[in-house]
Order: structure tokens, then C-alpha cells, then sequence
């Protein structure tokens, strides 16, 4: 069974980890302490479905894989509630892990954490701080004007660049294939080449990461591309 932070009153609570491991749990609440309640454990059976609205933040962890299904179904059921959380999936286990069903099901960041406990320390605190939860950037998408804009610039996009960032913003939690994409861009395509998809989507990834400084589309191994939640609109 899985454990879930939750606070006595859980709607006070702004942040709920569903970690096993108590150390990792505790590297959680140091980089959310100053800014966030700290969450207990309890057990998940008493975390109702409802209680997932109006959560900041979720952090789950891969551990084993026996607990994958359950870890699916535990975010795809705060999604049904919470659109806009950041959810965070924790691998902690040193076997071949693939992250896609996690990003399909509504999962934000899904990271293998290394053993070392500087470097995981590192690598949780970079991707809270980049993340949408604490990098809260707002851009508007203009498909008529080609423009990705800012409440201060704009940015010009072609009609293809355009057309990426549609698709992605308008696919279930943000997340396509490379096919996917492919098919968006030509209905009637029936083989393309992958290397220059990638080649398109890595030119706007960098105009994008040049004009906001932010990663507005990140690539999922062996699948495709996904967007940043919450980030776009229009």
C-alpha cells in the first residue's frame, strides 16, 4: 500500500507526498518547508478522491514495480479532480524504468534520483525550481498572428511552430507522440522523417528557452514531446 502526506486537516495542507522511503520523504519537506506547510504520513485509503483539489503540489514515489498500476491510477485520479498541480514522479528504483505511461496518465516530472545524496539533493531542487509549480510564466499562443507572447514581448513563430504548440496544448495532459505530431502537421503523411520532426521542435525549443527562459516543451524518451502545464493558453 502506498503512504500519503496529508495533514491532520487536510485542506490545509498545499502539498502531498505519497513516498515510501521516510529519508526521501524528509529531503522533500526541507526544499518545501520554507514556503509550505510540512505534510504528515497517513495512510492513502483516508485521502478522498476530492481532497486532491486545491493541492499545489503531489510527489509520488517509483519504487517497485508492483506498485506502478497503482501509481497510474493514483495519478490519473488527482487529475480528475486537479488540472493544474504539479505532480512529481520519484524513481528510486535502479532498474530500467520508462516514464510514459506516467506522462500519458498527467504526471509533470518524472526523474530517476540518483544515489548520491548531494547530487539528489541537486536534481530535486533544480526541478522544483523549474518547475510550472514555482516558475509560474505565462504565455498566450496568437494562431493568428504567429506570436507566443508575454504580458511584456512577443515572440514570432512560424506557421509550423505554430501548429506543434497547438497540438500539444490541446492532447490529453499535454503529451503526443512523434506520429502524432507528424500526422498534425500533414493528415495525409504516410512516412516522414523523425530527424528533421526533431530538428524542427529543438529550433523552437530554443527560441522559446532564448526569449522566456523557461523549457516550454521537453522531449519524452522513446515517445515524443510534451508541453508545460499551465503555461500556455489561447
Amino acid at each position: 500500500m502506498l503512504s500519503a502526506g496529508c495533514k491532520v486537516d487536510i485542506n490545509t495542507a498545499s502539498v502531498l507526498s505519497f513516498i515510501q522511503t521516510e529519508a526521501l520523504n524528509d529531503d522533500i519537506k526541507k526544499l518545501v518547508s520554507s514556503d509550505m506547510r510540512q505534510v504528515d504520513t497517513c495512510d492513502c485509503l483516508m485521502v478522498k478522491d476530492h481532497d486532491f483539489y486545491g493541492i499545489d503540489a503531489f510527489f509520488i514515489e517509483a519504487g517497485h514495480s508492483d506498485t506502478i498500476n497503482d501509481n497510474l491510477e493514483l495519478v490519473k485520479k488527482i487529475r480528475l479532480v486537479n488540472y493544474t498541480a504539479c505532480i512529481f514522479i520519484l524513481i528510486t528504483n535502479t532498474k530500467a524504468f520508462s516514464s510514459i505511461n506516467y506522462y500519458l496518465a498527467g504526471a509533470d516530472h518524472c526523474i530517476k534520483l540518483p544515489s548520491d545524496a548531494d547530487d539528489k539533493a541537486k536534481l530535486l531542487s533544480r526541478t522544483l525550481d523549474d518547475s510550472h509549480w514555482k516558475k509560474t510564466t505565462q504565455l498566450i499562443l496568437d494562431r493568428t498572428r504567429l506570436l507566443l507572447s508575454s504580458s511584456t514581448s512577443k515572440l514570432e513563430i512560424s506557421y509550423t511552430e505554430m501548429t506543434i504548440i497547438d497540438a500539444l496544448l490541446r492532447a490529453p495532459n499535454h503529451a503526443l507522440s512523434q506520429d502524432d505530431i507528424a500526422k498534425t502537421l500533414d493528415p495525409n503523411i504516410v512516412f516522414y522523417d523523425p530527424r528533421a520532426l526533431e530538428k524542427t521542435i529543438s529550433r523552437l525549443r530554443t527560441k522559446i528557452k532564448k526569449a522566456y527562459h523557461l523549457e516550454l516543451i521537453f522531449s519524452v524518451r522513446a515517445f515524443g514531446y510534451r508541453l508545460r502545464r499551465g503555461t500556455v493558453s489561447g
